[in-house]
């Protein structure tokens, strides 16, 4: 097959020479063989057979198609090339405009061909032209629609071919610049020099265009509405401002305008799809082209920019955006519309020529931040295309935005934490245009507002009537500045702990957004108390014991001198014998006096922790949940402290609770993320809590689990296995205890959960390898082992652990 079309495209090649050649084939000799090369010709470009035929030939590359364009090229060169002696150029425009308007159809017009039965011509052209969209075919095809359209052919070429060769041109021009930049150039230049049938030309082309651009650019079919716009665009473009505005401004004036805009409605999304659109594992766009262009094709959106510039060009910016203006403060429902043709002239225009408008727009949009219903709802999108206009109006404004930063700023906050992924981008880029003006970065922005911040939060927290946004407004400023907002939240912590006492069973709304910033206040403590260890831990490195550095220095002699006269005055401490240890094993850490040489831990993480604890017990799982995350950060925040203990033991009894969890998994898992983090700081306080607290409830999960587990069943056993390897890794268990642990997961071997399992053996091993080894002897798992040879150890014989399970867990 590849040698096939190969022969077929060096034929069409020979046969392009052929025309090519002066005075080989004449006009009269090609008119003989005209009709039947031009068929032929179109009938390989656009792969006509019949589909039930047998011998029908397969699609053509592109390679094939392309050779068969330039050959019909060269053809119709030899036929209608040279000048036409009979045509009558004074009173022939306005009869070539009449005919265009009254015989041939736009392409654009995809149901309805041309009917005229005399122009076999125009029809071919016609369809070939439905070829523009085909990346492959594109140069060739413009190649012989220019050809057609041009002046050495046009003289003699049906008045017909050469509408739909100039439309088809122009319709190529805005996705394919490269080649149509000389192109519209030859012709905005003819029509520059007066000439009548350019002009005339190009404006049959547009009159039918606006006549039907509602129709057009609302239909369904995304290369229709490509294809008007290119042209329309264009046709502007090559006439000019002075011929076009004629023949434009009345149609956009009256419904050009309101056609457009409703074409965006069109092309927007649903809010649905805005709020609930999550991008977990890519870096989201800019927030508006998430909304919009991620929507619409690239070809689409090129085409509306090239169109909202021509009109901005024809009518000059500031005269455009007077137009959306005057729509955007009056009761139309197309606000969201005329937000995006702003933005777009805006951000097409100068400075200067916004000047007029920018102020009113700018306090358009202030007044929409302060006075918006909450992001998630079906005003998103109007409040999206708000945050966008700000963010290129905000330049234009320059210093003076410091007079609506009151305003703005509360409102940014907020849409910091909205659910939509787009919203919080867009915010986050709107404050960071803020912060350039003022020529410093966002967190010291906000920091140099905080006690605005904070008291105007503390003020709407103590008003009876509260507005759950307040706390998005706190969320947003503590994750935008940093630890450094701590030392101011004192206040608004303990404001927001009352709110949560005296509306925990009246407003549950209110009080998921107080839990929400607890939350996040707590993650920023556990923060700090991170970096502060990591610093500590750096400091010790780089400042080393000067004695141990002086030695080191020293020769190998010298040094091994000194060491010898080093004498140690104090005995070597004896180690804990494991009597010793189990003797602690009772021993509660809360009865015990706290460990002075550790430091104090932070008031505001024990104060919050132990005021959220109640909410464990809390009907909303959403409040749980918030309340386990809570827990989590502040024994992080706790670690290496003395209230670390003592803290632990005041939550333990409701933390574990919620393993009994029956109707929400998910509140489980969280559960023993806490329960993870527990035993890797408090290991010989876990001890006694483990067999007592922890493990019945696991026991009861593990018991309960069937071996065909639904896909959250699966999860939590997953889960619990995991639990329990990080305990096993970090506490010690007795021998009761760990032989039971073994005698129940084997039975998940063969299961979706076998990974984890595996992973909790291998712990198991290194303290326990005994009772695993029986166990797998039991099962035939051990080499020269017969497990009838084994007593029964309570394990059913039908489990089947992989292949090579000793070699996995070292035994």
């Amino acid at each position: 097959m590849a040698d096939d079309q190969r022969l077929r495209v060096r034929a069409l090649e020979t046969l392009s020479d052929l025309f090519q050649k002066n005075g080989l084939i004449d006009r009269t000799q090609m008119s003989s063989m005209f009709p039947g090369t031009v068929s032929a010709l179109t009938r390989i470009s656009l792969a006509q057979m019949p589909a039930n035929s047998q011998n029908a030939p397969k699609k053509p590359i592109s390679a094939v198609r392309s050779q068969a364009l330039h050959a019909l090229e060269a053809a119709i060169l030899v036929m209608y090339s040279g000048s036409h002696t009979s045509l009558d150029k004074v009173h022939v425009a306005e009869e070539w405009a009449q005919q265009a308007r009254n015989g041939p159809t736009s392409i654009v017009d995809v149901d309805s061909a041309p009917t005229n039965e005399l122009d076999k011509l125009q029809q071919i052209l016609w369809r070939l032209a439905s070829l523009r969209h085909n990346s492959g075919t594109t140069s060739a095809l413009f190649s012989l629609f220019a050809r057609v359209s041009s002046i050495e052919c046009a003289s003699r070429m049906p008045e017909g071919c050469v509408q739909v060769a100039i439309e088809a041109c122009l319709a190529m021009s805005g996705s394919h610049p490269d080649l149509a930049s000389s192109y519209l150039l030859d012709l905005k230049l003819r029509c520059a020099q007066n000439d009548d049938s350019v002009g005339a030309r190009v404006e049959a082309v547009l009159e039918p265009l606006l006549t039907q651009f509602e129709r057009f650019v609302t239909n369904g079919e995304s290369r229709q509405r490509t294809d008007v716009l290119c042209v329309i665009s264009a046709c502007v473009k090559v006439l000019g401002q002075h011929r076009a505005l004629p023949l434009v401004s009345p149609w956009w004036r009256s419904r050009g305008l309101s056609a457009l805009l409703t074409s965006l409605s069109v092309s927007l999304p649903g809010t649905s799809l805005l709020i609930s659109e999550k991008q977990e594992h890519t870096v989201l766009p800019d927030g508006v082209s998430y909304v919009l262009e991620n929507y619409r094709t690239s070809e689409l959106s090129h085409a509306l920019d090239l169109f909202v510039q021509s009109m901005a060009d024809l009518f000059t910016p500031r005269e455009l955006g007077a137009q959306l203006l005057s729509l955007l403060f009056d009761s139309s429902d197309k606000h969201v519309e005329v937000l995006w043709m702003l933005r777009k002239v805006a951000g097409q225009a100068a400075h200067e020529d916004m000047s007029s408008i920018c102020p009113s727009a700018f306090q358009y949009c202030v007044d929409f931040c302060g006075t918006a219903p909450d992001p998630d709802t079906s005003h998103a999108v109007h409040e999206l295309m708000v945050l966008d206009v700000i963010s290129t109006l905000v330049p234009m404004i320059g210093s003076n935005v410091a007079y609506y930063m009151d305003t703005l700023l509360f409102p940014l906050l907020q849409t910091t934490t909205s659910s939509s992924p787009a919203l919080q981008a867009q915010a986050h880029r709107v404050l960071e245009i803020l912060a350039q003006q003022t020529l410093t970065s966002v967190s010291q922005m906000l920091h140099d507002n905080v006690d605005y911040i904070v008291e105007g939060c503390s003020q709407q927290i103590r008003a009876v009537t509260l507005h759950p946004r307040v706390f998005n407004i706190l969320c947003g400023a503590v994750l935008l500045v940093g630890r450094d907002i701590l030392v101011y939240m004192d206040d608004v912590v303990e404001d927001t702990l009352d709110v949560c006492e005296r509306l925990a069973y009246e407003d549950e709304e209110v009080v998921l957004g107080a839990l929400q910033f607890l939350e996040i206040v707590t993650r920023t403590v556990a923060d700090e108390s991170k970096m502060i260890e990591s610093t500590k831990g750096q400091a010790e490195v780089v400042d080393p014991d000067p004695i141990a550095t002086a030695v080191k220095a020293m020769d190998d002699a010298v040094a091994s001198r000194m060491l010898d006269d080093l004498v140690l005055t104090d005995p070597i401490p004896e180690l804990p014998t494991s009597t010793d240890f189990e003797s602690t094993d009772d021993v509660e850490p809360s009865d015990t006096e706290p460990d002075d040489t550790a430091p104090e831990g932070n008031p505001l993480a024990i104060k919050i922790c132990l005021s959220v604890q109640s909410f464990l017990y809390a009907d909303s799982s959403a409040h749980q949940l918030l309340a386990l995350k809570t827990v989590h950060n502040s024994t992080n925040a706790l670690q290496s402290t003395r209230d670390l203990l003592p803290l632990l033991n005041e939550v333990w009894p409701s933390l574990v609770n919620r393993l009994s969890q029956r109707d929400a998994h998910y509140v489980t898992l969280a559960a023993c993320d806490v329960i993870e983090r527990v035993c890797t700081l408090g290991s010989s306080w876990m001890r006694k809590r483990v067999k007592d607290d922890l493990w019945p409830h696991f026991e009861r999960i593990l018991q309960t689990s069937s071996l065909r587990m639904q896909r959250s069943e699966c999860t939590l056993v997953k889960r619990v296995l995991r639990t329990m390897g990080k305990v096993v890794e970090c506490v010690p268990l007795d021998e009761g205890m760990a032989w039971t642990v073994c005698v129940l997961v084997v039975r998940f071997f063969g299961t979706e959960v076998e990974p984890e399992l595996v992973e909790l053996l291998q712990q198991m091993t290194v303290l326990y390898g005994d009772k695993v080894w029986l166990i797998l002897a039991k099962l035939g798992c051990v080499e020269n082992v017969q497990p009838d040879t084994i007593l029964d150890i309570g394990v059913s014989t039908s489990i089947k652990p992989p292949n090579g399970i000793c070699q996995m867990l070292g035994l």
